[in-house]
């Protein structure tokens, strides 16, 4: 090994050391000292959500941009003609477990601030191919005009048989019309 490779490979080394101890925050608890482990991506990505683009986010790309347009175009139209808010946000894998689906979704329309405030009439419709789940969030609003059994029904015979078919689009709009059929004749 060449002097210049060995200490290449040192330097790599002790950077990588020091970084790793470095994101390590020490707390002085009852005059005991612990480490606290650095956070996962997972919990940064929870602690520092993104704002949203628009009203589709789609951060695991299954729609294309001409998709999400018309998304995006028919939840606009809606929302001047009702002001219910939606807002669909597809969710990678690496920004959450399988089992913390719901609660991102619900975190996201929360922090977003999806309804308008004081009426709570938002609706956040989670999506994650890579878990084959998905999970729609009412808010208090809208709770009062569709009932979770009737959100699940949705969700079971309008989005979910397109998407076994790996047709997000499809199941993503009319899932979409479904619901803002029911909500706006519901809906005063």
């Amino acid at each position: 090994m060449t002097p210049l490779k060995y200490l290449s490979i040192l330097t790599f080394f002790t950077l990588t050391v020091t970084t790793t101890a470095s994101c390590q925050v020490q707390k002085d608890k009852d005059k005991n000292t612990t480490i606290d482990k650095p956070k996962t991506f997972r919990q940064l990505f929870w602690d520092s959500l993104p704002k949203p683009i628009g009203y589709v986010n789609d951060y695991e790309n299954i729609y294309s941009d001409r998709e999400e347009e018309i998304l995006d175009s028919l939840i606009k139209v809606f929302e001047n003609k009702t002001t219910i808010q939606i807002a669909v946000i597809t969710i990678d894998t690496s920004m959450t477990t399988k089992d913390s689906l719901d609660a991102l979704t619900l975190h996201f329309g929360n922090t977003w601030g999806v309804g308008q405030k004081g009426k709570n009439n938002g609706v956040t419709i989670g999506i994650s191919r890579g878990y084959r789940r998905m999970r729609i969030q009412n808010g208090y609003g809208i709770e009062k005009i569709l009932t979770d059994e009737e959100t699940k029904q949705i969700i079971d015979t309008v989005f979910i048989p397109s998407f076994r078919d790996a047709k997000y689009f499809d199941g993503t709009f009319h899932g979409i019309v479904e619901l803002m059929n029911i909500l706006g004749q519901r809906y005063k």
